[in-house]
């Protein structure tokens, strides 16, 4: 019988974090049953079932990026953008990041082991490196299409020469990356403590100029990485723009040099009718330079900006307004 995937998000999520901090509560027992259940393990599950949840999209969404593709260049080999999910390439990330995390906070003292839970941490790091490694890879596939040899739309039937699905894609992991500055605008907003038996606290903590600077950051992150992937494809259109410019601008400048040839101050019989038919060529051919010149410089509309901005920079904005008038209203 196959599981459905919530459920094995579920699964690796909270049974193996549940698991390792049970063992370490045999070497140092929590304080109390609240301590037990309400504990890192708790909170780290529930960002570990956000990333594996986030895999399985982002995978998804590579897939049906590989199929457009394939649409747009049969000759293209298989799987050009598929995200390759090696156990190597997972652990080697998964190193560095546990690298970095002991040049920062040191190594761990043989006491605080257990107390600290760090085999949860390192079991997080796991699956937050197969979630960087996903994402990171999704980002440089999408770069990489732009240096593909695709077969594009017709400026006449789109105005993003068929490209706009690489935008919606980068949308799609922009929008995977916003949890991150809204989960830290919530971390800073409240502190909440349970005890079992007891009750819920909670703590709104005063507003600190650094938070305010680390969102800001976090969204201008955010902003980068939707950006980045699409700069090939960005240079793919304004390539694809001056190339059709480059037989239309000069056919334009040979119609006016031959309108003003055939301008005299004296008018001769025929003339009229054929500067008549220039006229109407250079009409013609300015309304094509007009349908050029709609060529969009990236694969999204306004409508992809004003979603960005949503996912991205109105909840973390949103957080830091409620964590004012929270404040403001308490001290009334």
């Amino acid at each position: 019988m196959r599981l459905p995937f919530w459920l094995w998000a579920v699964i690796i999520g909270f049974v193996p974090p549940r698991l390792l901090a049970t063992l370490d509560y045999l070497i140092v027992p929590p304080a109390g049953l609240g301590g037990y259940l309400l504990d890192t393990a708790l909170v780290l599950s529930l960002f570990l079932v956000y990333f594996v949840y986030a895999i399985h999209f982002i995978s998804k969404r590579m897939e049906r990026l590989d199929d457009y593709v394939k649409q747009m260049s049969p000759d293209l080999p298989d799987s050009v953008l598929r995200i390759p999910l090696r156990l190597s390439n997972v652990l080697a990330v998964w190193v560095v990041l546990l690298l970095a995390i002991t040049l920062l906070f040191g190594v761990p003292s043989p006491t605080a082991i257990f107390s600290e839970h760090i085999a949860v941490i390192a079991y997080f790091f796991l699956i937050l490196a197969s979630f960087l490694w996903v994402y990171g890879y999704s980002m440089y596939a999408i770069h990489r299409a732009g240096k593909l040899p695709l077969r594009l739309k017709p400026f006449t039937e789109d105005r993003t020469l068929g490209l706009r699905p690489f935008g919606t894609a980068s949308l799609r992991l922009a929008s995977i990356y916003a949890i991150f500055p809204l989960t830290w605008t919530f971390v800073e907003l409240v502190s909440i403590n349970v005890e079992i038996p007891g009750g819920l606290a909670i703590t709104f903590a005063p507003i600190r100029l650094t938070d305010i600077i680390f969102s800001v950051g976090l969204i201008l992150v955010g902003i980068v990485l939707f950006f980045l992937p699409l700069l090939s494809i960005r240079k793919r259109l304004l390539e694809a723009k001056r190339e059709e410019l480059s037989w239309v601008t000069p056919r334009y400048t040979t119609i006016i040099q031959g309108l003003k040839e055939q301008m005299p101050k004296t008018p001769s019989e025929g003339r009229p009718n054929q500067t008549q038919a220039m006229a109407s060529e250079l009409t013609m051919i300015h309304q094509i330079q007009q349908d050029i010149q709609k060529i969009q410089s990236w694969p999204f509309d306004v409508g992809v900006v004003s979603r960005l901005a949503t996912v991205l920079v109105v909840p973390p904005i949103l957080g830091v307004l409620a964590r004012i008038l929270i404040l403001v209203f308490l001290h009334l």
